[in-house]
């Protein structure tokens, strides 16, 4: 039997400006989105959020409890491929110079007002719950 699978996702906020990956991989390949992933076994949220942020772009934060969750539903030759519960986990940068890494083709910081495109469904709703925390 298929079951959803449940993944984090780090907004992480430094200098007016939050940071996106360009996502190597389905569901959502090509398209700009927030770094993160698969949540491991005895993770916390926010330790999961902590680390796909740091494998995806070199980057480390300090994360808050998550904000938000949202489905991820993808289909591929007309069937549903994909079925993720993604967790918005809200971080405060702490170090690091962004670096492509893991399941990332580019990793960027921008500002709210100058998005890249394509977006990952649901990026500027995600955005905007994230700066009224």
């Amino acid at each position: 039997m298929k079951a959803p699978k449940i993944g984090v996702i780090a907004v992480v906020w430094h200098q007016q400006q939050v940071l996106l990956v360009k996502r190597k991989y389905a569901p959502h390949a090509g398209h700009w989105g927030f770094p993160g992933g698969k949540l491991e076994w005895g993770e916390t949220m926010s330790a999961g959020a902590a680390r796909e942020l740091l494998e995806e772009t070199g980057i480390s934060a300090s994360m808050e409890a998550p904000f938000a969750c949202y489905d991820v539903l993808a289909e591929e030759a007309g069937q549903l491929a994909h079925h993720y519960v993604m967790i918005a986990v809200r971080g405060h940068y702490q170090g690091g110079t962004p670096v492509a890494d893991d399941d990332a083709d580019a990793v960027a910081w921008f500002s709210p007002d100058a998005l890249p495109a394509p977006l990952c469904p649901d990026l500027t709703e995600i955005i905007e719950r994230s700066r009224q925390k």
